[in-house]
């Protein structure tokens, strides 16, 4: 479990409350009224709002003086050109460290939500296409792991690879529904791999699985259909409406 995972038991909990009155399109839009309100709420708090409207204020000050400006004097367009871009680069200096912490408990949701609502385990009987790296691996499916709530089984694999003492045999359980299995990597510290991770002592590199993506809608084009386009829409005007009513810079 990676630093960004630490919530998930929280968001597990909250979601399986919410699945008593809500089906899966209700609860990705739930989160993402959620996530809109905790963001805003933490920029607002965190970030120095009659600072930033001060240098908003000296930024269209230095703009309307350089749309004024004859161009006559050199000097004096690079003068304002410069105000104009110090007051620009002071203005993201204020923002960018409040937004920036704003933006972690979103980056866990999103985090979770991929793997809560990305993909799923086929159904058992359901052939699933696997491959592995290096090429020249031969990979099996031996057996399926028990039901999930969904109904999918996750998929159990045998993978042989040639090595220079004679060959290399694991028996990899996907553990979520997750399509890839790798090495534990630097980034793992940060976000998990919650299907798991590939022995160190093995040279199979990676191990990927062709699982079903979720439908959160099941009109439209399939790219429209997964969680990630209702969310996004849903966190975008929600937070808009936030920041214009409740005036937020």
């Amino acid at each position: 479990m990676g630093i960004f995972d630490w919530p998930a038991p929280a968001f597990d909990w909250l979601d399986a409350l919410m699945a008593d009155q809500l089906g899966p399109l209700g609860r990705i839009i739930a989160w993402s009224v959620i996530c809109a309100i905790v963001s805003m709420v933490l920029y607002a708090l965190l970030s120095p709002q009659n600072r930033i409207k001060k240098v908003k204020s000296d930024v269209a000050t230095s703009r309307k003086a350089m749309s004024d400006d004859d161009g006559e004097d050199f000097g004096q367009g690079m003068r304002l050109a410069k105000a104009q871009l110090g007051h620009s680069l002071k203005l993201v200096g204020v923002i960018v460290v409040p937004a920036v912490v704003a933006s972690l408990p979103a980056l866990a949701l999103l985090i979770w939500l991929d793997g809560q609502y990305g993909y799923t385990c086929p159904t058992p009987g359901t052939p699933t296409t696997i491959s592995a790296s290096p090429s020249d691996a031969h990979v099996a499916q031996i057996g399926t792991a028990p039901l999930s709530q969904n109904g999918g089984a996750c998929p159990i694999v045998r993978v042989s690879t040639k090595t220079d003492t004679g060959t290399s045999d694991i028996v990899v359980p996907l553990q979520a529904a997750v399509p890839v299995i790798g090495h534990h990597q630097w980034w793992n510290t940060l976000i998990g791999n919650p299907a798991g991770y590939l022995p160190d002592n093995t040279p199979i590199e990676q191990i990927r699985f062709d699982l079903p993506a979720q439908e959160i809608i099941h009109i439209g084009p399939d790219w429209a259909r997964g969680w990630e386009l209702t969310f996004f829409v849903m966190l975008i005007l929600v937070s808009v409406a936030i920041k214009k009513g409740f005036r937020i810079e």
